[in-house]
């Protein structure tokens, strides 16, 4: 079998044209599990081109046929749809499955268009099983046209699985604690997703969220922290907001700001019961107004200053809708709307206007059109004035790492076979394995790729102290005297490597004379068509072990039970790893022809562009096909200058990440603005709580829509059932 198809052009004479019937064929197929004949028209062939005949014959039936597969279950949301969708897919697997998997075969005959059977050749279609799962099928067609035989044939992934996660939050805080956050810089959203009430989350020292913030518990504010709310980086079309499910306590400097003028469905700060100030708050600016809720409300210290308007609304419990405003110097650039009390103790200046459904004390010392100030009025909370839900639970996650490592459902993983080979002794490798084969040994990567996104490439050469190119265990038995001193590892991912899982053995303790730099190159060749994701990935596992018990959904939380998974303990100092195709462009030739050292800054004129729409002059990375799957119970330390390109799931482990990170790295927003930071990760990091130190930045991209992180979530609200096309062969 060959790779790489042999596609011959099909605008020729001679190739065969199917009519409505042929779509006919495809339904039975696919609704009955029968099929009889096939109608078709055709054009004059040249009878002395009996290859190419049976080719043009071969790979037309065998395109109809997966036209109509494609068609049959072409994503929807219909019900009923969705139930034809499932029936196609079935009837599909039981015709691959019959006869022990080696599947069904139906004669094709061929009618011309005066009824008549045409001597164009005779044909067999083969459903059956690729290997020993009816996940994977082929589809095979072979016609002989005057003795003359050809073969082509559709490799096919079937699916029937649920709704892909969306992974939306630079940060998102699994656990049922709070946290501290000394110096935090997201660039995205961040979230603590986990709905325990009594939770207290701390803001100190310049911590800034470039993005929505959403909690559930209460945030306590020092030392001038900043939310700017700015574009989604997930779609440049929504805007942001703040949501706190309990208090907002600010007793030193917080500014809650924006870049976009205020419209319907975001730019709001919706905090679910108090809001508490005892020194300077700023909310919105001119010609960026940003609205605020809450169910209660004591302004009091030095400054509280607002573009937009001020809602105090009665909440549950003890929460009636009452406002103190106290501050020295208090401002609202818009309209004050209170449901119960109004209590004014300090002048309140109001630019637009009062309405309060109980009581105003102290209304001469509100500075107001004396016509605006309505007592006892009746609030609409319609439109703008409308109080934004608070969700009552995030989207909860279904399944873990402990899932991805022991799952036999192929729905659920795509790498439990190659972590579980770790244990029973069929895979031993190591990276000193990788180190004892010279081929892998001072490897030098040339490869024509395009730096400037014009579609025009230059060779760009990079080299390694070590390359990887299939599943292993990153262990302690490197050679200091070859391999410390930051030395450049390639993990190089293809087809023929599949999923690469590397386990980090449990202990493992790399400090800074070590440093090393890890970068992944991807070039699967087959590519989801919707995302423009590669189908395999580089996944950087914990060390579990084989005795996890998967103990199955529970039936009160929906979530998967496991336990046996053991702890593990990873310390890093100066570990880096990169995407291959931003590290080729972030750093220049001098950087790149080493193999070994810190790689330092990012050349001049590097711009990463975390959005999600082009931006001229930057480099916009694909979603990332570097997954750290990180089990119950792990801690991972990373210190020391360390940085990651990559996304963490570890939703019951702990990341600490206390490091400065990769410093100069220049960041576009989608209108072009640049800020230079101190990066730590790029990519999203869930865990059950995460530690940081040091003023550095965290920037969002989110994972690869192929990896396991896609199942984690569940899909609790819809399903999806199809199929991927993995490549066509030519026998």
């Amino acid at each position: 079998m060959k790779n790489t198809p042999k596609r011959k052009q099909r605008n020729k004479p001679g190739v065969v044209l199917f009519t409505a019937v042929a779509v006919m064929l495809m339904l039975s197929i696919l609704l009955t599990a029968t099929v009889s004949f096939v109608s078709v028209n055709r054009t004059k062939t040249n009878d002395n081109y009996k290859s190419k005949q049976a080719y043009l014959t071969a790979s037309s039936t065998l395109e109809s046929f997966i036209n109509q597969i494609q068609t049959d279950t072409a994503p929807t949301n219909d019900p009923t749809a969705k139930a034809q969708q499932k029936k196609a897919i079935d009837n599909l697997k039981k015709l691959a499955s019959a006869n022990s998997g080696k599947g069904t075969t139906t004669n094709v005959s061929y009618n011309g268009s005066n009824g008549k059977s045409d001597n164009i050749g005779t044909t067999k279609i083969t459903v059956a099983q690729e290997g020993t799962s009816v996940a994977n099928i082929v589809v095979t067609c072979e016609t002989t046209y005057l003795g003359k035989t050809e073969k082509v044939a559709a490799h096919i992934s079937t699916q029937s699985v649920t709704k892909p996660a969306e992974y939306t939050n630079t940060i998102e805080l699994v656990g049922n604690g709070g946290a501290g956050y000394d110096n935090l810089n997201v660039i995205g959203d961040m979230a603590g997703i986990n709905n325990t009430t009594g939770k207290v989350y701390r803001f100190t020292n310049n911590t800034s969220i470039y993005g929505s913030y959403l909690m559930y518990g209460s945030l306590e504010v020092s030392t001038q922290p900043l939310i700017m709310l700015k574009p989604s980086l997930v779609d440049e079309k929504q805007g942001s907001t703040v949501t706190i499910s309990e208090n907002l306590d600010v007793s030193n400097e917080f500014h809650i700001n924006s870049t976009m003028a205020r419209a319907d469905g975001y730019n709001y700060v919706n905090i679910g019961q108090k809001l508490s100030t005892s020194n300077h708050m700023d909310v919105g600016s001119s010609g960026f107004d940003v609205d605020l809720f809450c169910c209660e409300a004591n302004i009091g210290g030095n400054d509280y200053t607002q573009y937009g308007n001020f809602y105090v609304y009665k909440g549950a419990g003890a929460y009636n809708g009452d406002a103190t405003f106290g501050a020295n110097g208090q401002t609202i650039n818009g309209s004050l709307y209170v449901e119960g009390d109004l209590n004014v103790t300090k002048s309140l200046k109001v630019t637009g206007s009062v309405y309060v459904t109980g009581t105003i004390t102290g209304k001469d010392k509100i500075v107001c059109t004396a016509s605006n100030i309505h007592e006892g009025a009746v609030l609409s909370k319609a439109g703008r004035d409308a109080k934004p839900q608070i969700p009552v639970s995030a989207d909860a996650y279904v399944y873990y790492p402990e899932d991805f490592f022991m799952s036999n459902d192929t729905n659920v993983t795509t790498i439990s076979d190659k972590y579980q080979a770790f244990y029973d002794g069929s895979n031993t490798k190591t990276f000193n394995t990788f180190a004892s084969d010279w081929t892998n040994v001072d490897y030098t990567l040339t490869e024509l790729i395009d730096l400037t996104g014009t579609g025009a490439k230059t060779p760009v050469t990079s080299r390694y102290k070590l390359r990887i190119t299939s599943s292993c265990t990153w262990a302690s038995d490197l050679s200091f005297n070859d391999y410390g001193n930051g030395s450049r590892i390639l993990v190089d991912v293809s087809d023929s490597s599949g999923d690469i899982v590397i386990r980090l053995q449990n202990g493992l303790n790399l400090g800074a004379e070590w440093s090393p730099v890890i970068v992944v190159r991807n070039r699967s060749t087959i590519i989801d068509t919707t995302t423009g994701d590669r189908k395999y990935n580089c996944y950087f596992v914990s060390d579990s072990g084989s005795a996890i018990t998967l103990n199955g959904i529970d039936s009160v939380t929906g979530k998967s039970q496991h336990s046996g998974s053991s702890a593990c303990n990873y310390s890093f100092k100066g570990l880096k790893v990169f995407d291959y195709d931003t590290y080729v462009r972030m750093f220049d030739s001098s950087v790149l022809n080493n193999t070994k050292g810190n790689p330092g800054l990012p050349q001049s004129g590097f711009v990463l562009n975390p959005t999600s729409v082009d931006v001229a002059g930057s480099y916009r990375p694909k979603n990332s096909s570097i997954i750290f799957l990180f089990g119950e119970n792990t801690t991972l330390n990373a210190t020391d200058q360390s940085f990651f390109q990559g996304s963490f799931y570890s939703p019951q482990a702990i990341v600490n990440i206390a490091t400065s990170g990769l410093g100069g790295l220049v960041v576009t927003d989608s209108a072009g603005g640049k800020m230079t930071v101190q990066c730590c990760a790029v990519g999203v990091v869930i865990a059950n709580s995460f530690g940081n130190a040091n003023t550095a930045f965290y920037v969002y991209t989110k994972p690869s829509t192929t990896s396991v992180m896609q199942n984690a979530k569940g899909g609790k609200d819809d399903s999806a059932f199809g199929y991927t096309l993995d490549r066509y062969d030519h026998y």
